[in-house]
């Protein structure tokens, strides 16, 4: 006996676990050996190859379970073996596997064989006694598909080997045919020269385009034109199609152009991004094992249409800004308006993030029961920010605001917004199941070609109705649900996490602009701090002064929201110094954005080019009543917005559901306000404008999702009688109509706080 020696001889073994039965088969490395009988040295089995006579092989069952552990190994069973490869092929596979028209064809299949079935076992293998069969079976399905006795008694045979299992009726078509190449060596290469050279580039161009360099580049194979010639027409009389002409048809060409691989077409034609994004296997992301260790924060522009709180007027698209929690996916500040991305919006979620959040000042429902059920439990400071490159991350006010509260930033590469996906995962849980039920949404660039549709005329929210909508939405639907990763209640993360380990508290302060305020730097002087072309001073500011033998250069914190006061930090001293405006009537309570467009008023009325205080007073009060006219009426849809942004409306909630939060033992856990700021100290100047809370560092360019849609049109341009542009590059949230009244709480007397100096950490 020949014998192939693929086993080791060892002791014999008392316990063999491998059962097969004589006429079982297997298949090792694409060979397949028959079972004939049992052995005992080694113990296992006698395997002959059905292809050679007379050639066994004894094979030790502890080999068959090594190889087939480690997949060179298949059991055929005895029912199996003898049937077609395809066939075999199919049997491994689930139904699922199987496409929807496979599945079709093997249900159709399946009742032929079933009516053979129901002949007896005995039924006899002719065309009188089956045809008919067949006939009554098509005739009661309507089926015109294949089905003569002949062809369905095959599909039986198959059938009832396989153990009378449905897979085994599977249509094999699409395994026929030659699969070797019908075009010849110098065709392919012309074919794939001209791939690489002419489909495969950035500007995208199509296979046709790429089709004439092919042309091209075969008549230089085959020695020019006159060449070329020859063999056109030397090869015009073959019958097959693909020989008649070396040329290759464009449908040819354009399946060789798809043959390329996935990633190099994505790559080569739409950028290294691209390909990443659809490519590369997406990962868990960072692990965050503790509540507000990772905050992740951007805007969204809302594509829908708000209106007017009295006259029901449609005033714009929104912006919404938020910071959602990494460790449980609770949403931990936010904030919309018609502010366009700055600093402003991001102050007052910077604001309602390390607040509390006050639930009790919304109003109740019919029922008497209030409309936010749920407590909104979530505040803190964050020990990371991750960001991406958009301009108001990147500004000095808020590097400095970062800092004060000692955060620290995290920039994203740009074009890389899966590196914060827990974010850009919430932008799109806001449109499809927050915002998606209410009229007047704006549909993206291209969706309405027509422009059938008007949003602005089916809008029915005001803002202070989305306001009180995202906050239910929040507060009582996103964070009840149940997070993907764990299983478990948003809200319960949060919970459970900071019960074990609480976010850090805010330092002890007076006002939060001490810590979230915008950013700027100016010398003290004998008349006043300068800034937006005004004057700040007070008695306590000269006291201050009065300790240096120069005028020293300063750190000024404001809120844009209200210019009336400003409030110099001197960490060496440990120093915070309220120092009010010394035209309190014109600056009380009045926003950064709305003493610009102002100033930009009052400077087109100067035929001077000086700017004086009556001349503002007169602007601010002509401004703000032809602000409130121009809701009176439909206007513009841009136009209608920088008027709402201008008047602020809508602006209630957030400031509600903020209080000022203070905690005495994290004054005395040190805090890094000493690192390097890569900005740059500006020269006191007439006209500040240039130094607002938008200032910044030349940042990279922009990915947020924040800008408009292309389809937005341009603002109008106003001349210096007609109604007045109200945009401005910083906007801000504050109104206020009346000239002469001073802010709520404003005072003039100046206030004076020592903090304690704090080493490094």
């Amino acid at each position: 006996m020949d014998t192939l020696d693929l086993s080791r001889h060892e002791p014999v073994e008392t316990h063999d676990d491998v059962y097969l039965r004589p006429g079982d088969a297997i298949e090792l490395l694409g060979k397949v050996f028959v079972v004939e009988s049992r052995c005992l040295k080694p113990r296992g089995y006698v395997f002959s190859e059905p292809n050679t006579l007379h050639v066994e092989h004894p094979i030790a069952s502890k080999d068959i379970k090594s190889w087939h552990a480690v997949g060179k190994l298949n059991f055929i069973s005895k029912d199996e073996h003898g049937l077609p490869i395809g066939v075999r092929e199919n049997l491994r596979r689930s139904l699922r596997a199987f496409t929807l028209t496979e599945r079709k064809e093997i249900v159709r299949r399946l009742r032929y064989c079933q009516g053979f079935d129901d002949l007896g076992p005995g039924f006899s293998r002719s065309e009188t006694s089956l045809q008919p069969v067949c006939d009554r079976i098509a005739a009661g399905r309507d089926d015109t598909g294949p089905h003569d006795w002949n062809t369905v008694y095959r599909w039986w045979k198959i059938w009832a080997r396989a153990g009378r299992d449905p897979r085994a009726l599977a249509s094999n078509a699409a395994k026929r045919g030659n699969r070797k190449r019908k075009l010849e060596d110098y065709q392919l290469k012309a074919m794939n020269d001209a791939i690489e050279s002419d489909f495969l580039r950035q500007h995208r161009p199509n296979a046709t385009t790429a089709h004439k360099a092919c042309i091209a580049n075969i008549v230089r194979y085959l020695g020019g034109r006159d060449k070329a010639l020859e063999v056109v027409a030397a090869m015009a009389g073959n019958k097959p199609p693909a020989k008649r002409s070396p040329f290759p048809s464009i449908k040819a060409f354009r399946a060789e152009c798809f043959r390329q691989s996935r990633t190099v077409h994505l790559h080569r034609r739409h950028g290294s991004d691209r390909a990443r994004q659809e490519m590369f296997p997406v990962g868990t992301g960072p692990e965050v094992k503790f509540p507000f260790q990772r905050v992740e924060a951007d805007f969204k522009y809302l594509r829908l249409f708000v209106v007017d709180e009295d006259k029901k007027l449609p005033l714009g698209t929104p912006y919404l800004m938020a910071a959602i929690d990494c460790y449980s996916g609770c949403i931990a500040g936010w904030d919309v308006s018609f502010d366009p991305p700055s600093y402003v919006s991001a102050a007052r979620t910077l604001k309602h993030l390390i607040g509390f959040k006050d639930m009790t000042e919304f109003a109740k429902g019919k029922d008497g029961e209030p409309i936010v059920r749920n407590a909104y439990p979530l505040n803190g400071v964050p020990a990371q920010f991750v960001l991406d490159n958009d301009q108001v991350f990147h500004s000095r006010s808020f590097v400095h605001s970062a800092r004060a509260l000692g955060c620290s930033i995290n920039y994203i590469p740009p074009s890389q917004s899966w590196k914060k996906g827990r974010i850009e995962r919430f932008w799109g849980t806001v449109q499809q199941s927050f915002l998606d039920m209410f009229p007047g949404k704006v549909f993206r660039y291209g969706d309405d070609v027509g422009r059938d549709y008007k949003p602005e005329d089916d809008a029915i929210v005001t803002l202070s109705e989305l306001r009180l909508f995202i906050t239910k939405a929040i507060v009582d639907v996103y964070h009840q649900d149940i997070d993907p990763r764990t299983q478990k209640r948003r809200i319960d993360l949060w919970t459970e996490g900071a019960a074990v380990r609480p976010p850090r508290r805010v330092r002890a302060h007076d006002d939060l602009v001490e810590l979230v305020g915008a950013y700027e730097t100016r010398k003290a002087e004998r008349r006043g701090l300068r800034l937006f072309g005004l004057r700040y001073n007070s008695s306590d500011l000269a006291s201050y002064r009065d300790d240096f033998r120069t005028d020293p250069r300063v750190e000024v914190r404001y809120d844009p929201q209200d210019i009336g006061s400003v409030t110099l930090i001197d960490h060496e001293k440990g120093l915070a110094l309220r120092v009010p405006c010394t035209q309190p009537a014109y600056a009380a309570g009045l926003s950064l954005h709305q003493h610009k467009v102002i100033q930009r008023r009052a400077k087109d009325g100067s035929p001077e080019g000086r700017i004086r205080m009556g001349t503002l007073l007169m602007a601010k009060a002509e401004l703000f009543e032809l602000g409130e006219a121009m809701l009176k009426v439909r206007k513009g849809r841009r136009r209608m917005t920088k008027v709402a942004q201008f008047l602020g409306r809508g602006r209630e909630v957030i400031d509600m559901l903020s209080r000022t939060r203070e905690d005495p033992k994290e004054s005395a856990n040190p805090i890094d306000l000493s690192g390097d700021v890569d900005d740059e100290p500006e020269d006191d100047i007439e006209d500040d404008e240039d130094h607002s809370a938008g200032s910044v560092r030349k940042p990279p360019r922009k990915t947020g999702d924040a800008g408009r849609p292309k389809r937005e049109p341009k603002s109008p341009k106003v001349g210096k009688a007609a109604v007045p542009d109200l945009s401005e590059g910083t906007p801000a949230p504050r109104v206020t109509k009346t000239v002469q009244t001073e802010a709520p709480g404003a005072s003039t007397v100046p206030t004076v706080r020592k903090m304690k100096v704090l080493d490094d950490d």
